[in-house]
């Protein structure tokens, strides 16, 4: 009798080890962590690596964009407000003023640009007016409010690196973080869903997510990219009222995170039936 209890046991032990594996490793991706999770059930459909410290280069700007708009609320920040771009000490990195060689913007303007076409100087000029070099303590101080493990650390407004420091995450932690964005302010979704923008003083902006409008539903998320980082997304759709949300870290090139987020999005879909 002990013996078959033992067995029992130990099937059901192996069991139970093999479904963790399986949601952990059984994606295709090209991505070092991905993971794709059911907004609806508040769960993980599948991940990969998914408590792996990564870097995160832009998708940092998704804490930033939570921060404005948390301003904009409360009245501590207008949509109006005009600003004047900061100047990026790399001149590589991704700019508005790159772009535009404008120098003055309202708010509106820089959060379009800031999401849409991922622009480093705009998400450092809008985290400078709400909390001028102390913006990445608030980011961070935010993250714990928000329920962010202790291995997310921001370290500036844009996910640009500082001094050789990298912002970093988790798979995890960053699905609290972009499912409390949705939740709390979705009006987020109209930005993030356009494939381009026209801003007040009509200049054009094109979207940095190639896969809006090629799956039913895609309204989001933000891309991101560094060479330490490698290329990342995290995507969102909605479909038949189930909003799932997949992320993807360090895919080896532009085009398979794409492709990476593609199988997610179905995956999440398909496990939500």
């Amino acid at each position: 009798m002990k013996l078959r209890k033992l067995t029992w046991l130990l099937l059901i032990g192996t069991l139970l080890l093999s479904a963790c594996s399986d949601n952990q490793t059984n994606l295709n991706v090209s991505a070092d962590a991905a993971a794709v999770y059911s907004m609806n059930d508040k769960k993980a459909i599948s991940e990969k690596n998914s408590d792996k410290v990564m870097p995160i280069a832009s998708i940092t700007k998704l804490m930033t964009t939570f921060l404005v708009l948390e301003a904009v609320k409360k009245g501590e920040l207008s949509w109006d407000e005009k600003l004047d771009l900061i100047r990026l000490d790399d001149p590589s990195a991704v700019s508005l003023y790159a772009i535009t060689k404008k120098r003055t913007w309202s708010v509106r303007d820089l959060y379009s640009a800031m999401l849409v076409m991922s622009a480093n100087d705009a998400a450092e000029t809008l985290g400078n007016r709400l909390d001028g070099a102390d913006f990445p303590k608030k980011m961070n101080k935010e993250a714990k409010k928000l329920g962010l493990s202790n291995k997310t650390e921001f370290v500036s407004a844009s996910g640009l690196d500082v001094d050789g420091e990298m912002s970093v995450s988790t798979t995890k932690d960053l699905y609290k973080l972009s499912s409390e964005l949705i939740s709390t302010y979705p009006d987020v979704l109209d930005t993030t869903s356009k494939s381009s923008i026209i801003t007040e003083k009509g200049a054009k902006i094109e979207s940095t997510n190639d896969l809006i409008g090629t799956i039913p539903g895609l309204d989001g998320l933000k891309t991101g990219f560094t060479d330490e980082a490698g290329y990342c997304f995290i995507g969102t759709a909605k479909q038949n009222g189930k909003r799932v949300i997949s992320i993807v870290l360090n895919s080896d090139t532009a085009e398979n995170r794409f492709k990476d987020t593609e199988k997610l999005i179905k995956l999440g879909f398909k496990g939500e039936e």
